[in-house]
């Protein structure tokens, strides 16, 4: 199965008539937000009492979703999940795919992704309070991994808690990026990767949302790696090597050796 293949038959199968009729409810008040496609991966933020981040992704022909709601957290598919499906399948043209625009952000001249952010924060609150947030520096970013990694271990801070903090280091690293800062993007996505593996490694437990915040930073780390033209090559073998420490990977979650070979074939 693919995403392109879902439809509304398949939804009506997977789920109970009232949670097909609650999501719905929930597409036609216009409660979902931010709809984005990365690959075989759907995600959206659902708003139903309080803000729900939801995601869908399609793995070895398999559908799988995580929500952090309690009827999810039940072993249920919740309303919030299915509101995502059925807006794919009714609007696929909703969801944003970030690959294709950062491609298209790539071609606009500085003056002209200027005035469209100028516009942006004219017309949405959201985009004012980020433009205010203080510019964070690498050392910074990188010790606010540690903070969070610390307050997991000593389990003084939420899951839900922690997947916002960790999603805004995420946050920051693409900003770099998107600025040509991709040395710098790429060291935070590396970091957080390797906090989040040891330290599964050393509890021998996770919350939910590392499997598929691990899976989604593997990704765009090695994909940094590709699109940098001014690689330190040494850097990058050491940082390689420190995760092929790590027990994920040793059970093959994650393959490093495709990257490597292009480490090796671009040398």
């Amino acid at each position: 199965m693919r995403i392109e293949d879902l439809d509304a038959q398949t939804l009506g199968q997977i789920a109970s008539p009232e949670a097909n009729a609650r999501a719905q409810e929930l597409i036609d008040e216009q409660h979902l937000q931010a709809g984005y496609r990365h690959g075989e991966r759907l995600q959206v933020v659902v708003w139903d009492g309080e803000s729900w981040p939801v995601e869908v992704r399609i793995k070895d022909g398999q559908l799988s979703s995580v929500c952090p709601c309690p009827q999810a957290a039940g072993g249920e598919m919740c309303p919030h999940v299915l509101a995502l499906l059925l807006t794919w399948v009714q609007e696929p043209g909703k969801f944003l795919n970030r690959a294709e625009l950062l491609e298209r952000l790539k071609k606009y001249a500085k003056k002209d992704l200027m005035e469209i952010i100028l516009d942006l924060a004219d017309r949405i609150p959201e985009v004012r309070g980020v433009l205010k947030e203080e510019e964070q520096g690498l050392e910074e970013i990188l010790e606010s991994i540690d903070h969070i990694m610390e307050e997991m271990a000593q389990d003084s801070l939420e899951p839900e808690d922690a997947e916002v903090k960790l999603r805004r280091a995420q946050g920051w690293a693409d900003r770099l990026a998107q600025s040509g800062r991709l040395s710098e993007a790429r060291t935070i996505y590396f970091y957080l990767l390797d906090n989040i593996l040891g330290l599964e490694d050393r509890t021998g437990q996770a919350p939910a949302f590392f499997s598929r915040l691990k899976e989604e930073l593997f990704e765009e780390y090695c994909q940094f790696i590709r699109e940098d033209r001014h690689l330190d090559r040494t850097l990058v073998h050491d940082e390689l090597d420190q995760l092929s420490k790590r027990d994920a990977v040793s059970r093959g979650e994650l393959d490093l050796s495709e990257v490597r070979q292009e480490l090796l074939g671009a040398a």
